[in-house]
């Protein structure tokens, strides 16, 4: 154990693995915003305000994330590069709003 740090020799298969994490991420919002179609006609504009926004948050999380995945696999080994806290506070906060929404909604019916 001499402190030194290991050199990267994996290219480019984990920002291919993390682009892969992303997508499924906004493949289950779709996935979330098509269950509480369950309930639009009880909750009317609620619920189409709810999956317009998990929509809105998949589509933003799929192409906004791409775009930025694509900067970073072309960078990739170099250290310094920058987390992605902004796009995991938009997902945590919307995984938080759905959340709470389905607990409201369930209890309602």
């Amino acid at each position: 154990m001499n402190g030194t740090p290991t050199p990267r020799t994996d290219a480019g298969l984990q920002p291919e693995r993390t682009a892969l994490a992303w997508q499924r991420t906004a493949i289950s919002f779709v996935a979330a915003s098509l269950l509480f179609l369950r309930w639009a006609t009880q909750h009317g504009r609620l619920v189409v305000v709810l999956v317009a926004g998990a929509l809105a948050t998949a589509t933003w999380t799929f192409f906004h994330t791409r775009t930025r995945l694509r900067r970073v696999a072309h960078h990739f080994p170099m250290p310094g590069l920058e987390p992605a806290a902004g796009e995991v506070l938009v997902v945590t906060t919307a995984t938080a709003v759905l959340g709470l929404a389905a607990v409201w909604v369930t209890l309602a019916s």
